[in-house]
């Protein structure tokens, strides 16, 4: 991972850590909205079933009071259960404030009954007994006692009611599927089963005892709430997430296009002249501030270049040009001429024997051979020819001719006049004095028709050539001339007294 980070370039780094930064405010912003809409719904439909129950408290706690499970178990109560929307299931349990005996009654809709849910086998016996008692106490009666008759008729309906309602709210405690678990605990009054979308209310009772009401609602239109609320809150994150990238490119794009700008002009080698189209200068920013910090610095470097590049084109001990110089000028010098239809020359000057010349008179003696040697050269060159010092006692000298005789006399021309110094040297034996060979090398126009070689090429070529053709001179006896074409292997050696061999 730190790698991966590490290979990121500046405008990566800055989008990615500004998009990272915003998708985690999006998704905290997003899930703190969605979870305080949702429990605002939650609560609102919890409110409702609440209230929905409200009216009913009074009418249970009242009946948990007194055991009075003929009211609780009423065809009234079932309609009024009923008449809420979305009840699925409500369960009564309480303790009585005079016998403390539990009430404990539930009512499903689709039984359309409210029955009692702890009825046990003693209470079912214990009313078939009693049923059974009235009846033989009816029959003891005699039938003119209308009073007593009327009271143990009226006892023994009210005990076979009892004992219906007994026996019918067993079946149905026996038969009954309670798919609902009553989850609260003591702090909590309602609870979402976000599963099943079933919620769950509970309401204490008012009676001195206690107890509660635990009912449930169908709550599946909250589903369909959610995933509006998850809708719109999604909607509105992948715009804001839109707008922030789009925000975050255009200040990226605003902090590094000008610094790769920057970057692009220290990579190509601008100069302080170049640098005055660049927009940054115009910035009132930190950017500009550094764009202008940039210009002048190179203002200060163009300024020592332009000193040193002076200093370096030109030779100290000589005065010609230098190798660097040459480097520079030989490729435009040659393309320029050759243009033009000229024969252009290269020649390679070295002084022969100049090693023993330096350790027969010294160094000192050999610098200012050295200097005469270059200043000769000079002088016999014209305005538009240039010399350079290559390297110890090599010089190398670029001209431009009509035809290719003019450059062979310019040549010889330069050979004699350096002989004619007539600067003493012992150790270059036949001659006495110092004399220079020449290798020269010759293109024009119709050297590149034949080869389809390129100027760099021709100058690689011209300078190779020319130094076969002085290694020709050294090889042939020294003190003369030789010339050959680039791209060929013609060449001629001029010895000293001017006659041509073909070799």
């Amino acid at each position: 991972m730190i790698t991966v980070i590490k290979r990121l370039s500046i405008n990566q780094m800055l989008f990615m850590s500004h998009l990272c930064l915003v998708l985690l405010v999006i998704a905290g912003l997003s899930f703190t909205r969605y979870e305080s809409e949702w429990q605002r719904q939650v609560d609102y439909s919890a409110a409702l079933a609440n209230q929905a129950l409200q009216s009913q408290v009074h009418f249970f706690s009242t009946s948990v009071a007194g055991v009075n499970y003929a009211n609780l178990t009423m065809a009234s109560v079932v309609e009024r259960l009923a008449s809420i929307d979305d009840l699925e299931f409500i369960e009564v349990k309480g303790v009585s404030d005079y016998s403390s005996q539990e009430v404990y009654v539930r009512y499903i809709p689709t039984y359309g009954k409210v029955w009692r849910a702890n009825v046990t086998d003693q209470d079912l016996q214990l009313s078939y007994e009693r049923v059974t008692r009235l009846k033989a106490q009816l029959k003891t009666v005699e039938t003119h006692n209308t009073i007593e008759v009327r009271k143990l008729n009226y006892l023994l309906v009210k005990a076979q009611a009892e004992r219906d309602s007994l026996t019918n709210s067993n079946k149905l405690a026996l038969n009954e599927e309670i798919r609902w678990l009553r989850p609260l605990s003591n702090d909590e009054r309602f609870y979402l089963d976000e599963q099943s979308y079933l919620l769950n209310i509970e309401i204490p009772l008012r009676n001195n005892n206690g107890g509660y009401i635990w009912a449930v609602f169908d709550a599946s239109k909250l589903a369909a709430i959610k995933k509006n609320i998850i809708r719109e809150i999604g909607f509105e994150a992948i715009a804001a997430l839109l707008l922030v990238i789009c925000i975050a490119y255009w200040v990226t794009h605003r902090i590094v296009s000008p610094l790769k700008n920057l970057a692009i002009s220290m990579n190509s080698g601008a100069r302080y002249k170049t640098m005055k189209d660049l927009d940054e200068l115009n910035r009132e920013d930190e950017i500009g501030q550094l764009a202008r910090a940039y210009k002048g610095r190179l203002m200060k470097i163009d300024q020592q270049l332009d000193s040193l590049r002076a200093k370096s084109d030109a030779d100290l001990l000589t005065g010609l040009g230098s190798r660097y110089k040459y480097s520079r000028t030989a490729l435009p010098y040659i393309q320029q001429n050759v243009l033009r239809g000229k024969y252009v020359g290269l020649m390679i000057c070295d002084i022969d024997n100049f090693k023993a010349y330096n350790d027969i008179y010294g160094h000192m003696a050999g610098d200012d051979a050295l200097a005469s040697v270059a200043g000769q050269l000079q002088s016999k060159l014209t305005n538009v020819d240039m010399a350079f010092r290559y390297g110890g006692e090599e010089f190398v000298i670029l001209c431009a001719r009509h035809d290719r005789e003019e450059l062979e006399r310019s040549s010889e021309l330069l050979r004699r006049a350096i002989e004619q110094l007539a600067i003493e040297h012992i150790g270059n034996a036949d001659y006495g004095r110092v004399t220079v060979s020449i290798g020269g090398a010759l293109a024009q126009r119709n050297s590149l028709h034949r080869c389809d070689a390129g100027f760099e090429e021709l100058v690689e070529s011209l300078f190779s050539t020319a130094d076969k053709t002085l290694y020709e001179c050294k090889r042939t006896g020294r003190n003369r001339v030789a010339w050959a074409s680039v791209f060929t292997t013609q060449l001629a050696v001029y010895k000293n007294e001017s006659s041509l061999v073909g070799s």
